[in-house]
């Protein structure tokens, strides 16, 4: 062997490992939220980002380039003009890609498996091997900073006032003869509860899409997004998940609640919701897994004779996982489920068990909490009934941490 060509392959050698180890992200704040995560940055528009050991490229368009580099310092902001790109190629995110790619002598990427499919076929079409990852690619975001935890909880406690609001609401309604509720001269529907939490979540600069306000039969169906009045007996399951315009982080509440006296089987659910999310509560600490959580709820449920059935056609009982992180996607680790990994401190968590039975309807209470190093702590409590009669004041102002 000739001198020096020991040297020349571990040369090689780390070069290729550390080619492989290039993340490259391509989307914007709502697409990908690991870009925002990695640089700070939230983009309005698609952006390449890519991360090579302790190197961060932020490719954003012309016009987001003072942003970005004020609200990205770990990063070099980069643009399709300093890329050399004209024409049409400034305008295709694949072309931004391979610029970037090749002058980087970059010849391997490990990608989210959300990647865009246009970008990865070009990518591979151009010679660049495109490695779909089957892990988070930051698994770090499961443990949150403080400054997250206080975003989410600001987020959480939007939830917390638009869901006094709307309890408040329903309980000052009256009965018409039929049964159903008024406010005012005005039968009141699930479109206007969902209108009044909108409201006071853009009051306190956050915004849910699809919020949940499903009364009667329909809340046999988890998602179901709920329509038409809202009647006297009936429970009405209301789940409000606000993003904070401010930070981007979510919050995540669900609450069922009666106007008058529930039927005795919805009230038998309640009382074994609610035991049921005690009971997951009573485990949550720094070590437990998710899986012993959701199995504790199961138990629970089967104790108290709550089936779960799960058909081609139609599923009853308790049919979802228990909880979900969130962060600054609404769904994210950890898993409070079947398989779900041991629990940290600084996750943050729903702890949302339900039923739910067709020709009944459904009961569902959820809460956000954050795993402390000795248990959990709520991020923003939040009163938990299932009858309202009248209903006392409630605090609508906002509490900053």
């Amino acid at each position: 062997m000739k001198p020096g060509t020991a040297s020349r392959k571990r040369i090689k050698h780390l070069a290729t490992a550390m080619n492989r180890e290039v993340t490259l992200l391509v989307g914007d704040s709502s697409s990908c939220v690991d870009i925002e995560y990695a640089t700070g940055f939230r983009p309005v528009d698609a952006v390449v980002f890519i991360k090579r050991a302790r190197e961060k490229i932020l490719v954003v368009p012309i016009m987001e380039a003072g942003r970005a580099a004020a609200e990205a310092p770990s990063c070099v902001v980069e643009t399709p003009a300093t890329l050399n790109l004209s024409g049409e190629r400034r305008r295709r995110l694949s072309e931004w890609v391979l610029a970037l790619l090749k002058r980087e002598k970059i010849s391997r990427v490990t990608v989210p498996p959300t990647f865009p499919h246009g970008v990865a076929v070009r990518l591979q079409q151009s010679g660049v091997k495109v490695r779909v990852s089957a892990e988070p690619l930051f698994p770090e975001r499961a443990v949150k900073r403080p400054t997250e935890i206080e975003n989410i909880r600001g987020a959480q406690q939007a939830a917390v006032i638009a869901m006094r609001v709307a309890m408040r609401r329903i309980a000052e309604a009256e009965v018409d003869a039929s049964g159903c509720l008024v406010w005012k001269k005005h039968r009141l529907t699930a479109d206007d509860i969902r209108r009044l939490i909108n409201k006071t979540l853009v009051e306190h600069d956050c915004f849910a899409r699809d919020i949940i306000v499903a009364p009667g039969l329909q809340a046999a169906d988890p998602h179901a997004r709920g329509e038409g009045p809202l009647r006297a007996g009936e429970a009405i399951v209301i789940d409000i998940f606000p993003q904070s315009l401010e930070t981007g982080y979510w919050g995540d509440l669900t609450r069922t609640v009666v106007k008058g006296v529930p039927s005795a089987p919805v009230r038998a659910m309640y009382q074994a919701v609610r035991a049921a999310q005690e009971a997951a509560l009573a485990l949550l600490r720094p070590g437990v897994s998710g899986d012993t959580v959701h199995q504790a709820v199961e138990r629970e449920f089967d104790r108290r004779g709550f089936r779960t059935d799960r058909g081609k056609s139609a599923n009853a009982g308790f049919i979802h996982s228990t909880g979900h992180g969130v962060g600054l996607a609404i769904h994210e680790a950890p898993s409070l489920g079947p398989g779900g990994g041991r629990l940290r401190a600084g996750n943050v968590v729903t702890v949302e068990p339900g039923l739910y039975y067709p020709g009944i309807g459904g009961v569902r209470i959820e809460d956000t909490v954050v795993i402390t190093q000795k248990g959990w702590s709520y991020l923003a409590p939040c009163e938990k009934r299932l009858e309202l009669g009248a209903c006392p004041l409630l605090p609508t102002v906002l509490r900053k941490p």
